[in-house]
């Protein structure tokens, strides 16, 4: 009786071994398939054909001789799937920073340049005619500026707000038959808006002033106030700000950014 304990006992522990050898194999065996099917990544990559991004719609190619080299991704020009350009505010400061920022007498040749190396077909195309009516924009701007002789707004007692609210009307039927109103509401609808709502602002705020305390009159326009007279200031000085931009031609703008980039 022992001993069939015994023999028992060995068959199951040989049993056991057994059992425990098959495991190990499996495994190792696995182990092998699994490096066989990594080496064909290892060795793309040591030959350098390890795979690049999904999809490049364009690849940067930044023009020589602009500010530190500006690229697409870093200027925010962007297109769409079909390479189709979208008008955007990026769009616009990357043209301005050309036109009224550089000292070179071919700044709108470097910037169409600029546009044909950067930007895919038909997007690059779409561009370059903007800029060309931008271009055309810009001196009819200063000329219709000029005729209305607006005068310094960065002073409160000579801004006159019927004229520069003119002004702004003109501006816009201008921008709207030289530009397009895709352009105008992707460039301008913002300031535009800061615009109006100063000029509201400053038509009431000089209404109030004018009116009687005793009267009390319920203004027409939500006009914020400060009992800190130094924060009252501060939104004067925000108001002249905006006007003044307002008022700007583009001529004196280009002074200006030449004269930065010295």
């Amino acid at each position: 009786m022992r001993t069939r304990c015994e023999g028992g006992q060995a068959g199951y522990m040989w049993r056991l071994c057994v059992g425990a050898a098959a495991i190990l194999a499996l495994s190792i065996a696995i182990g092998v398939v699994r490096t066989r099917h990594a080496e064909p990544d290892t060795t793309a990559t040591s030959q350098g054909l390890a795979p690049g991004p999904a999809s490049a719609p364009f690849a940067p190619n930044p023009f020589p001789g602009t500010a530190q080299g500006i690229a697409p991704a870093d200027s925010g020009l962007a297109v769409t799937e079909n390479h189709e350009l979208i008008v955007n505010s990026a769009l616009l400061d990357l043209i301005n920073f050309f036109l009224l920022g550089q000292q070179d007498g071919d700044r709108a040749d470097q910037l169409k340049a600029y546009l044909k190396a950067n930007l895919p077909s038909p997007a690059n195309s779409e561009a370059v005619r903007i800029v060309g009516r931008y271009q055309a924009y810009m001196k009819a701007h200063d000329d219709l500026l000029a005729a209305q002789n607006l005068g310094d707004a960065t002073d409160a007692s000579t801004v006159d707000i019927d004229r520069i609210a003119i002004w702004r009307q003109q501006r816009d039927r201008l921008r709207q038959s030289m530009l397009g109103a895709q352009v105008v509401q992707a460039w301008y609808q913002n300031d535009d808006a800061q615009l109006d709502q100063v000029i509201g602002e400053w038509r009431q705020r000089a209404e109030d002033d004018q009116a009687s305390s005793s009267s009390a009159p319920e203004s027409r326009y939500p006009v914020p106030h400060w009992l800190d007279k130094r924060d009252e200031e501060h939104h004067r000085r925000y108001m002249l700000e905006v006007l003044e931009k307002a008022v700007t031609s583009y001529d004196r703008l280009g002074r200006e950014g030449r004269q930065r980039a010295e």
